[in-house]
């Protein structure tokens, strides 16, 4: 008999429990050892939603890693402290561990896997990007056969599906974003997930499945959604595209190129299509091309039915492999390169679009497309220019926003990816 410690039995703690209450006799199935939840620890259990029956409860998460007859302990508190500390303590106690944490992961991943490789322990987090989409083992197995060439990803359901609404219902950001508050699809404090941030983590965690790469989080670039208007929204249409928040790595000449940030999709592109709060992950591999994961990206059960892959992979002695990380050197972000869409609130007077056209030009950056609209007595100009490098981009904006006819640089979006 396997025992098993859960910790947190908050929104994803609760989806753990509810499967194992109505889909035990299924999941005993596919094990092949017999298995119990045998302690679950939490410091509130008023907010568990599911039904903890004869489980035992504890308030102090120390008593599960010193119980010796509990072998698996699933962490799924979130945020990056007690859970790193739950998380090393357990592993060093010779506890393998499943865990849906990436903010842990992209902070302190290679410390964590060096400890379950030095005692002979898995630690598994299927989980951590995805919800329930399949995503990390196949990058573990069925994969392993290619070199992967480029990771893009929709990760993060809140964003997603703030601008599918923005798209869909042509309704603001600030009104959408409320209404994703209301239905629980954003936090009160929003910012991780409209910052970006969420997605930051969890490309750190793709990079190191993907690429063994030991990443430094920080070098990522991020940016979010909170610049994007239903103007942009309405000018990329016209030009049959549709704005997404892209997680992105790709693998070439010994770099890796890491950033998350708004992208504008011709709206054939498969990823243009997956809306709501779906995610997807799009991988491109030397041997196989492209394929695509795509499913439920967040919520209770969904991201539950992951923990329990993982939880059944340990059970069965099937668990992924865990190799050591190691150091990739990081492609500087002003030599990537890439189609931009501007949009630029002018003085409506003679000269200015001359003005802001040879600037281009002399930064060598070549405009693919231009049209401007008059608003009193402003302008809008929106510009999508040919590929240029990100250092030629800034140097370009930085002489264009001095100008006295620019009233405001108002979005900056890449096109393509």
């Amino acid at each position: 008999m396997i025992k098993i410690g859960l910790i947190g039995a908050g929104t994803v703690g609760s989806g753990v429990v509810h499967i194992y209450n109505n889909n035990l006799e299924k999941l005993k199935d596919f094990a092949k050892d017999d298995f119990e939840i045998k302690t679950v620890c939490d410091l509130d259990f008023s907010k568990a939603t599911a039904d903890l029956g004869k489980i035992n409860k504890s308030s102090n998460w120390r008593d599960l890693i010193a119980d010796t007859e509990i072998k698996i302990i699933v962490e799924l508190i979130g945020g990056e402290e007690p859970a790193r500390t739950m998380i090393a303590t357990a592993l060093e106690n010779k506890k393998n561990v499943v865990t849906a944490n990436k903010m842990v992961l992209a902070k302190h991943g290679k410390e964590l896997l060096e400890i379950a490789n030095k005692n002979n322990v898995h630690l598994l987090y299927e989980a951590a990007v995805g919800g329930a989409i399949p995503i990390i083992k196949p990058l573990k197995t069925t994969l392993v056969p290619n070199k992967i060439k480029g990771i893009v990803g929709i990760v993060n359901g809140t964003t997603n599906y703030i601008l599918t609404k923005m798209t869909e219902k042509e309704a603001k950001y600030a009104d959408v974003l409320k209404e994703a508050q209301k239905l629980g699809y954003a936090e009160a404090d929003p910012t991780s997930d409209v910052g970006g941030f969420d997605s930051m983590y969890k490309l750190a965690v793709l990079s190191q499945v993907a690429f063994g790469a030991d990443v430094d989080y920080k070098d990522i670039l991020v940016e979010g959604i909170t610049d994007v208007s239903q103007n942009d929204i309405a000018y990329a249409r016209e030009m049959g595209l549709i704005i997404k928040l892209l997680a992105i790595a790709r693998y070439e000449n010994e770099e890796l190129e890491l950033r998350v940030h708004p992208v504008a999709l011709d709206k054939n592109h498969p990823l243009a299509t997956v809306n709501g709060v779906y995610n997807a992950i799009y991988v491109e591999g030397d041997a196989v091309g492209d394929v695509m994961f795509s499913g439920r990206g967040a919520g209770s059960i969904p991201t539950a039915s992951s923990v329990w892959a993982d939880i059944l992979d340990i059970i069965n002695e099937t668990p992924y492999f865990t190799e050591k990380l190691k150091k990739i050197k990081i492609k500087d972000i002003a030599e990537v390169q890439s189609e931009y869409y501007f949009r630029f609130r002018l003085k409506d007077k003679p000269g200015v679009l001359a003005d802001i056209s040879g600037i281009f030009a002399r930064n060598n950056i070549s405009i693919k497309n231009a049209r401007q609209e008059g608003l009193g007595e402003d302008a809008e100009l929106v510009i999508v220019s040919h590929i240029v490098s990100e250092k030629a981009k800034n140097k370009a904006i930085e002489e264009i926003a001095k100008l006295d006819s620019v009233k405001k640089v108002s979005s900056i979006i890449r096109v393509g990816i």
